[in-house]
C-alpha cells in the first residue's frame, strides 16, 4: 500500500508537465491572435486552431474567453514586461533618463499593444472588465515598484515622479498610435530634462 502511494506523484509528473505545456501553448496562441488580429479576432475557435488542441482541452484550462484573456494578461506580467526584469538586474540602468527610456520602450512593445486591445474591449464588456481589474492593479503595482527600485526608494518625490513619467509617456504614445506624430521624440527628451529638474534636491537660498 505504501509503495503504491509513494509512486503516485512520480506517475503524475509527465501528465502535469503536459498540462503546463498545453496551458502555455494556449496562452501563446491567444497572445499571437490578439497581436495579429485584435480582440475581435481572438475568439476561442481561433485560439484553439492556433494552439492545435481540442476545444474540450482549451475549455478545461480556460472555461470562458474572459478567463483566457485574463490569463494572457497574467502571462504578460510574468514573462513579457521588461521593467520588472531590469529592476532585478544588478547591471540595470539607475538614472532618471534610463527610466524614461525603459518606460518608453515598454509602451511601444508588442506586449503593451496586446494589453491595450484588452483594456479597450473591457470598457464595454462587464465580464471581461471584472476578469481584468485584478490584473490591471497587479501591472500598475509591478511597474511602479520596479521603476522606483531603479531610481531608489529614498528619493522623497520618487513615487509621484514615477507616476508622472508613466502617465505622460502613455499619453504621448496613445496620441500617435493611429498615425505617427512629429515631435513625439522631442516630448520624451523634454520630459527627461524636466524630470532631472524636478528630481534635483531643492536649491538652498
Amino acid at each position: 500500500m505504501t509503495g503504491r502511494v509513494a509512486a503516485m506523484p512520480t506517475a503524475r509528473r509527465p501528465q502535469q508537465r503536459r498540462s503546463v505545456a498545453t496551458r502555455e501553448r494556449l496562452l501563446e496562441a491567444a497572445y499571437e491572435s490578439l497581436l495579429e488580429g485584435g480582440y475581435g479576432a481572438a475568439t476561442v475557435g481561433d485560439v484553439q486552431q492556433r494552439a492545435g488542441v481540442a476545444r474540450g482541452t482549451l475549455l478545461h484550462h480556460f472555461p470562458t474567453r474572459d478567463l483566457l484573456m485574463a490569463g494572457v494578461v497574467e502571462d504578460v506580467v510574468e514573462r513579457r514586461l521588461k521593467l520588472s526584469a531590469a529592476a532585478d538586474d544588478a547591471s540595470a540602468p539607475a538614472g532618471w533618463n534610463d527610466v524614461v527610456d525603459l518606460v518608453w520602450t515598454e509602451l511601444r512593445s508588442p506586449a503593451f499593444a496586446v494589453l491595450l486591445e484588452l483594456w479597450v474591449a473591457a470598457r464595454t464588456d462587464d465580464d471581461l472588465r471584472e476578469s481584468l481589474v485584478p490584473m490591471q492593479e497587479r501591472i500598475y503595482d509591478t511597474v511602479h515598484r520596479s521603476v522606483i527600485r531603479l531610481v531608489g526608494p529614498s528619493h522623497p518625490r520618487a513615487p509621484i515622479l514615477v507616476q508622472f513619467t508613466i502617465n505622460l509617456l502613455t499619453g504621448a504614445h496613445l496620441a500617435g498610435i493611429l498615425r505617427s506624430r512629429s515631435g513625439t521624440s522631442s516630448v520624451v527628451e523634454a520630459w527627461k530634462h524636466a524630470l532631472r529638474e524636478l528630481a534635483a534636491p531643492p536649491r538652498r537660498s
